[in-house]
């Protein structure tokens, strides 16, 4: 006779996630996200399982993607390599959001970004390819974070140009593969999708929300 095993299933494992993205101010500089309500991305941690401790702004435009990040919670140690060992904000991007793929494509990004340097570094890509849909990843000198940390928590203002997204072209294709993980030092991470703790995030984008990019 065999044991049952217990399964964990959240209500977001039965449907996929989609939201909207507003198109950013043509003209300006970073940071053009100015109020973070026209831009916020729903908060389904209930849906996750997940403790709701940070909120997500996205906005997009053809130079690329931003992001307004506020977390409410504070720095307590970040981690390189590993970076979801500590405080950090991973973003996951396909730019053709293609879900019958059971592990990344060349359009899968994998970014990280930090709310303090270590090792001289705050952000990168570290996105896992199979050999033949590899590309190389983006200089990390192109990735734009500004962090501001306080006893409650942190803020990072985030810019991903086009060109560290490989196949991003939203004339073409007007929607894109997106989640995050935001991770706390010791603690359990929030997601926009998935947990981590029962699916590999990282490789299976078919599991990413999609999001709209809006042209209003």
């Amino acid at each position: 006779m065999f044991e049952e095993e217990a399964i964990s299933l959240a209500p977001v494992n039965f449907f996929q996630i989609s939201a909207d993205c507003n198109r950013l101010p043509g003209k300006g500089t970073f940071p053009r996200i100015d109020k973070m309500e026209k831009y916020l991305l729903p908060d389904i941690t209930g849906l996750c399982g997940d403790q709701s401790f940070a909120q997500v702004a996205m906005g997009w435009w053809q130079e690329g993607l931003e992001f307004d990040v506020v977390v409410n919670s504070p720095v307590e140690k970040v981690h390189y390599p590993t970076v979801e060992n500590g405080d950090s904000i991973e973003l996951f991007i396909d730019t053709r959001d293609v879900k019958t793929s059971g592990y990344n494509t060349r359009f899968c990004h994998h970014f990280f970004f930090l709310p303090e340097s270590i090792d001289e570094r705050q952000a990168g890509e570290i996105t896992k390819f199979r050999t033949e849909d590899k590309h190389d990843w983006c200089d990390p000198r192109d990735l734009v974070v500004k962090t501001k940390k306080s006893s409650k928590g942190y803020t990072a203002k985030i810019f991903i140009p086009a060109q560290c997204l490989h196949g991003y072209d939203p004339e073409q294709c007007n929607h894109i593969g997106f989640t995050y993980r935001i991770n706390r030092y010791g603690e359990l991470p929030q997601h926009f999708s998935v947990d981590t703790a029962d699916y590999q995030l990282e490789q299976q984008p078919s599991l990413w929300s999609s999001i709209n990019l809006n042209a209003n």
